[in-house]
């Protein structure tokens, strides 16, 4: 037998997280060799992710969302790297790398989940030369197919005449891919970028960001003010920030809702005053969740074009890096605070 480590959900937030309230290490055992796979495979996990959106499933079960709560008492679960140590599956060998929605477990087995309502497979995937396998929870991932889902589908032909456009929550694995990529695909579109922390602007700037604000020291609304209107806001945060993009929106611009983490705890502060700003700027907003939909449309083709820009680093990658399930529960809260820099990856085992 053995050891088989967890990291399980027991208590709901009334607002931000609290590692050692709402989660709990937890051991058990497995037998490697017998435990029955049903038609599946037997993973040794390596990654897992940190990521936004889960603090929408942290909630009682009957709330609704766009998104499925975790249920009290099960492991949390989320993008997620690993290695087949046993398969019954035809597609998988032991050996194998592959990502999907994993379990925050040391093992498991997995015959596919239902996330989303419908059936997460897990996708065999190759190393890329030179970076860790870890980058198929971000730049590879979820974060990366968000944020080429949301340009591709909903911005590609605005991008072509647009001239600035804004990346509010532009440090973070989904807005720096969105920088990079535009900046690739629409090289003349002007980008404004705003983050929370010094190291967060020198991202911003790495990145291609022509110009990138602390939105902590300034005010969004004077730097929108001084150096807009802008065409095209990528919004990860909304409340005050979708606010100051609303009043600097050019007339018939666009705005892609990639994220709202700034109302995921019901913050009153959050609130969104300007939305009339719609109407009269005929803005044209467009909301999306990851695979879901029909932007979806686009993600096969996904791989096939990025994989190539990240060897060539047009695409880059930055992480910070949290070692062991005991230590997941920080990554799982600083994501929410602006504590992390670079994506929060859970480090369950080495490669």
């Amino acid at each position: 037998m053995t050891r088989n480590r967890a990291l399980v959900y027991v208590e709901h937030p009334d607002k931000g997280i609290e590692p050692a309230k709402h989660f709990k290490v937890a051991d058990s055992e497995i037998d490697l060799d017998g435990v029955a796979l049903n038609g599946g495979v037997l993973l040794k996990t390596l990654y897992v992710a940190s990521d936004p959106y889960i603090r929408y499933r942290m909630r009682e079960p009957h709330l609704p969302s766009f998104c499925p709560p975790i249920q009290l008492g099960d492991p949390v679960d989320n993008s997620g790297v690993g290695v087949v140590l046993r398969s019954e599956d035809p597609k998988f060998k032991p050996g194998d790398y592959v990502a999907g929605y994993l379990e925050f477990a040391e093992y498991a087995v997995y015959p596919g989940k239902i996330v989303h309502g419908y059936k997460m497979p897990l996708t065999k995937v190759d190393k890329v030369p030179g970076v860790p396998l870890s980058i198929y929870v971000g730049t590879l991932g979820m974060p990366g197919t968000t944020a080429y889902q949301g340009i591709k589908y909903f911005a590609s032909e605005k991008l072509k005449s647009a001239k600035k456009m804004f990346v509010s929550g532009g440090a973070g694995a989904v807005g720096t891919f969105v920088i990079e990529y535009v900046k690739h695909i629409a090289p003349h579109v002007k980008i404004i970028a705003s983050a929370g922390r010094p190291e967060k602007i020198q991202i911003l700037k790495e990145v291609g960001a022509d110009i990138a604000f602390n939105y902590k020291d300034e005010d969004t609304k004077k730097v929108l003010e001084a150096n807009g209107p802008i065409d095209v806001y990528w919004d990860n945060v909304a409340g005050p920030t979708l606010d100051a993009a609303l009043k600097n929106l050019s007339d018939g611009g666009l705005i892609i809702a990639c994220g709202a983490i700034s109302q995921a705890s019901h913050d009153e502060n959050s609130v969104v005053r300007y939305f009339d700003e719609v109407f009269k700027r005929s803005l044209t907003v467009r909301g999306f969740a990851v695979y879901q939909g029909e932007s979806a449309a686009v993600v096969p083709k996904f791989y096939e074009e990025i994989v190539p820009l990240v060897m060539q680093g047009k695409i880059t990658s930055r992480e910070q890096r949290y070692n062991g399930l005991e230590n997941a529960g920080k990554a799982l809260a600083d994501v929410h605070v602006g504590a992390n820099v670079g994506k929060p990856v859970i480090v369950v085992a080495e490669e």
